[in-house]
């Protein structure tokens, strides 16, 4: 195998990697604000949903999305601290990836 092939194959499976990662954060950022939403009474959840969902979008990283569930927690009355939802968060992305890697083996 020449250099230039096992560059493009590193570099595809570097792309691969990302892109599985991307996928993986959605989803775990779908199941966070399904559980915020439940814990806050929101009866709207698809909206709330989306709010989060935009939120996590607007900067990379985890801090936004973790501002923005506390803020919502806390005006809802709901005393979880950020210790608490960075465990969740760390819960559920090996949640999103072990759902992702079910429904890969179906396919």
């Amino acid at each position: 195998m020449e250099c230039d092939e096992r560059w493009r194959l590193l570099e595809d499976r570097y792309i691969l990697d990302f892109e599985r990662l991307f996928e993986v954060r959605s989803r775990r950022n779908w199941l966070l604000a399904q559980w915020v939403c439940s814990l806050i009474g929101r009866n709207d959840r698809d909206a709330y949903v989306a709010e989060v969902i935009e939120a996590a979008s607007s900067a990379p990283g985890d801090k936004i999305i973790l501002k923005k569930v506390l803020k919502d927690l806390k005006d809802a009355g709901e005393d979880v601290g950020g210790a608490t939802i960075e465990k969740k968060m760390h819960e559920l992305m090996f949640t999103a990836a072990e759902d992702m890697a079910r429904e890969s083996a179906k396919l």
